[in-house]
């Protein structure tokens, strides 16, 4: 049985660190995770100076490789978080500025991208909070941008989006017919169980959070349609907030073990669909 997280992240300065995050999860037949950026001031670093952005791309990749050294197969996904959106104009930046800012922040990512480096953008999105819809504006032309440069580069595109069922689905949906992107490379982060299916066919890769109590059993009554994460935030002050990936490996085998899916679930979910969102083999 194959077994992979398709969304976590590690943290090598106040973690556990990609070392010791990868031997538990291999210690429980974890074989592959996807790495996303953490947030800047996760490392003290600042999300509105673009050389501070580029340092997080370093180490998220950095922390990837050392992944993929200690038993697990890993590929990173760069960028930054919409939350830092909203903060930076809450210390007064201007649409715009953030706007232009958050190009440049994609720009970086797809140059890491091309050289081999990394494998997708994200997370990026819209705040999963209420937000007015000057900021939902800004964010949409961002995703847009994010998806568009992603097509040029046959990237990945990790989004982190309010979980409004149909509603939330439709307005990417708009987006990436815009973009004209491989809906299949648009990873729908931390999707809810009713984005699942409309989700899934329009053609994008729902991820469903396996911590969040009855919305995997909610998700596999659909089919193996979606991939799985853990949502990992190797934040020793937020230990309850979400599960380890070795959680999310013994959940997954448990499922197995109580006959609730067979393997060739798993195997669909961790495997297949990995591969086709990623074009990896595994």
């Amino acid at each position: 049985m194959f077994i992979s997280d398709n969304h976590g992240h590690v943290n090598p300065v106040n973690g556990l660190g990609p070392k010791i995050v990868a031997k538990r999860f291999a210690e429980k037949g974890g074989s592959f995770m996807v790495i996303v950026s953490l947030l800047p001031s996760d490392f003290g670093l600042n999300a509105g100076d673009i050389n501070d952005v580029e340092k997080l791309y370093r180490l998220t990749i950095e922390s990837s490789r050392l992944v993929s050294e200690s038993g697990v197969k890993s590929v990173p996904v760069i960028g930054l978080h919409p939350a830092e959106c909203y903060k930076l104009l809450e210390r007064g930046w201007s649409i715009n500025d953030v706007r232009n800012h958050m190009i440049k922040v994609i720009d970086a990512a797809s140059q890491f991208i091309k050289r081999g480096e990394a494998i997708g953008i994200g997370e990026i999105g819209r705040p999963h909070w209420d937000v007015n819809n000057d900021i939902i504006e800004l964010c949409n032309d961002i995703i847009l941008y994010a998806m568009e440069t992603a097509r040029d580069i046959n990237a990945v595109v990790h989004l982190h989006l309010e979980r409004k069922g149909r509603e939330t689905v439709d307005s990417i949906k708009i987006l990436a017919d815009k973009a004209n992107i491989a809906k299949e490379k648009v990873v729908l982060h931390h999707a809810a169980p009713d984005m699942v299916g409309i989700g899934a066919s329009y053609g994008f890769s729902p991820s469903v959070p396996i911590g969040r109590k009855g919305e995997f059993d909610a998700a596999i009554q659909l089919g193996p349609i979606f991939v799985v994460e853990s949502d990992f935030a190797d934040d020793p002050k937020r230990t309850g907030s979400v599960i380890p990936p070795w959680t999310l490996a013994k959940k997954l085998k448990n499922y197995v073990e109580r006959g609730i899916v067979r393997e060739e679930f798993i195997d669909s979910i961790c495997k297949t669909n990995m591969e086709k969102i990623y074009g990896i083999t595994l």
